[in-house]
């Protein structure tokens, strides 16, 4: 009986593998630039690329070389240094769910998220999470 599991659980792992390979993640570093609270996006991924895309279980960061053109500007007061940042973001279309936390603001519209993360030395990363099985599309 044991046996026979192991044949079934062997074509269900290969038929599952590629899903976790369609599953991406986003992320862009931005930094302080003045008082007022502008903020400049900085290289983020490897090799010195905009972007750092993580893609099924996140194991490994790759190059993600496009910008991501922003539909929002937020301004927030950063947790850490008590100033105000302005961050630009694409919120998904329609009306998102907002959580925040201590270090963090979420925003959630479906299975799309775009998580806002303050950083202890006053920069922010900006993530953006197409969901289980979904690749990023920014229009």
């Amino acid at each position: 009986m044991i046996q026979q599991l192991r044949w079934l659980a062997l074509p269900l792992l290969l038929a599952i593998t590629p899903a976790w390979a369609a599953a991406e993640q986003v992320r862009y570093h931005f930094i302080p630039t003045d008082a007022c609270g502008t903020m400049t996006q900085v290289p983020a991924g490897p090799e010195g690329t905009i972007g750092e895309l993580k893609r099924g279980l996140g194991v490994r960061s790759l190059p993600y070389p496009y910008a991501v053109r922003p539909n929002q500007m937020v301004t927030y007061r950063h947790p850490f240094t008590g100033r105000n940042v302005t961050v630009p973001i694409r919120l998904p279309d329609g009306l998102p769910r907002m959580e925040t936390r201590a270090d963090r603001i979420v925003y959630t519209r479906g299975e799309y998220v775009v998580e806002t993360r303050f950083l202890p030395d006053g920069s922010v990363d900006v993530i953006y999470n197409a969901g289980f099985m979904r690749l990023l599309r920014f229009e």
